[in-house]
């Protein structure tokens, strides 16, 4: 199945979810994300800002600014297709962006990619082998491949996302860890 094939498929899968049965899938995956050692001993996270049909952010946002973790989010910069990091103090300071996507203000402080410790990441599809299917820009493996990136990827996604095989390209950047509201699956050390 082609990556477009499978971003039809995965949407009308995430479609059929209700606004409830996200909320409490999204609790779930929190509770998950702070079980990791990556992401509980984090000093700087990176987000993104949640659609209505992806894995909502807001709440581990909080709970990761509770616990004095720096909290940063991307802006996309399409002329490039890059990311540009940015801290945030508070979800104010998120603002629509290129693709209506909330991101940070310019103005916010910049971070350097060095920095991040660790990283949630969403996409359309996962895969056990530790691949993710995103909307098709390219701007999170782009993003991995800067230098000096050696943060922690976790995915974040639904359990129905999940697909048995993914496409993959020699520039697609694997997930060192996937999250859902049933478990967390470790490419490198879980069979599949």
């Amino acid at each position: 199945m082609s990556k477009r094939e499978l971003r039809l498929r995965m949407r009308e899968r995430l479609a059929g979810m209700t606004p409830a049965e996200r909320a409490r899938a999204g609790e779930r995956i929190a509770e998950r994300v702070w079980s990791l050692p990556e992401i509980a001993g984090a000093r700087t996270l990176l987000l993104y800002a949640s659609l209505p049909e992806e894995v909502p952010t807001g709440e581990i946002a909080r709970e990761a600014r509770r616990r004095g973790v720096v909290v940063t989010y991307p802006r996309c910069l399409p002329e490039t297709r890059e990311m540009m990091l940015h801290r945030t103090d508070s979800a104010a300071e998120l603002i629509a962006g290129q693709y209506g996507i909330l991101e940070p203000s310019p103005s916010c402080a910049r971070v350097g990619v060095e920095e991040i410790d660790a990283a949630l990441v969403p996409g359309l599809a996962w895969s056990r082998a530790g691949h993710r299917l995103g909307r098709g820009a390219g701007y999170y493996d782009r993003l991995f491949a800067r230098e000096g990136w050696q943060g922690f990827r976790c995915g974040v996604f639904f359990a129905l996302q999940e697909a048995a095989e993914l496409p993959v390209d020699p520039w697609d950047a694997p997930l060192d860890a996937i999250a859902t509201e049933e478990e967390v699956v470790r490419p490198a050390t879980d069979p599949g």
